[in-house]
């Protein structure tokens, strides 16, 4: 057991890149009350959690912060990645109707499930606390509070839709420098949910650049990557490293995977 110590504090020297969940797509479903430890687990219907398997989809629980006025029962976002963040309202049978929908302005969607693990609530809530004193009520209003993300050892951990990228470690400039301009400093990214690790970590790398990725190979613990960035091509090379360590508050040890580039060409 790793005692009282915070697990976020312990993994503070991990390396964030290449520690996104992946998915290719991002189901958020509002629900203003309280949520437990599992709520996907326990608020989302069977026939709600079929629909969004087969779109690809994981799910979140979301609510506004306080201060906040809720969106109305059943109202979800929908992101793919590859259009503009959509937001709808369940249908009788409580599933998505993505034809009847509206663009949504961009969201970030903090993580604060306490129930899970203390460090979401203890440095989600607080990021969330210093955003509403900094920020204009406009800018506020594109944050909320969602459910496990995963990582919470990166806490203040976030994800920012519907460019489907996942943050960690977040401060209050990075997150008022994102609801204003659209980007982030590179440090701050975990990655791209759509893609897998080892390119996540490149795509982090060349942020904010485009890239296309070409092709990625193994070869034991490293990954050949090539890809193009701003149209030229390029190489790189990732390396996995197997390690341990306590991925929730009070938890035991458990495998992880670390993630670095080694070289690019």
């Amino acid at each position: 057991m790793a005692g009282d110590t915070p697990c976020s504090i312990l993994n503070a020297q991990a390396p964030l890149a290449g520690s996104a969940p992946v998915s290719q797509s991002w189901l958020i479903v509002f629900h203003q009350g309280a949520w437990g430890d599992r709520p996907v687990d326990t608020l989302i219907s069977g026939d709600l959690a079929t629909w969004a398997k087969e779109q690809g989809a994981q799910i979140l629980i979301a609510r506004t912060p306080k201060g906040i006025d809720p969106y109305p029962e059943a109202t979800f976002l929908y992101s793919n990645g590859q259009s503009d963040l959509l937001q709808g309202m369940l249908n009788s049978q409580g599933i998505p109707d993505l034809a009847y929908t509206q663009r949504s302005k961009p969201m970030l969607l903090i993580c604060t499930n306490g129930k899970r693990d203390q460090c979401c609530a203890t440095f989600g809530r607080s990021l969330i606390g210093q955003c509403k004193e900094v920020l204009s009520p406009e800018l506020y209003g594109q944050i909320l509070e969602c459910s496990h993300l995963g990582g919470h050892r990166f806490a203040p951990t976030a994800i920012w839709l519907p460019e489907n990228l996942v943050l960690g470690r977040l401060e209050p400039q990075a997150v008022a420098d994102l609801l204003e301009t659209g980007s982030v400093d590179s440090r701050f990214i975990r990655g791209n949910t759509q893609l897998p690790p080892a390119q996540q970590v490149v795509h982090a790398f060349v942020w904010p650049q485009e890239i296309t990725f070409l092709s990625c190979e193994q070869h034991d613990t490293d990954f050949h990557i090539d890809a193009l960035v701003n149209s030229s091509s390029e190489s790189f090379i990732v390396t996995s490293t197997p390690v341990t360590t306590v991925a929730s508050c009070g938890g035991d040890l458990k495998s992880d995977t670390w993630y670095h580039l080694l070289t690019n060409q």
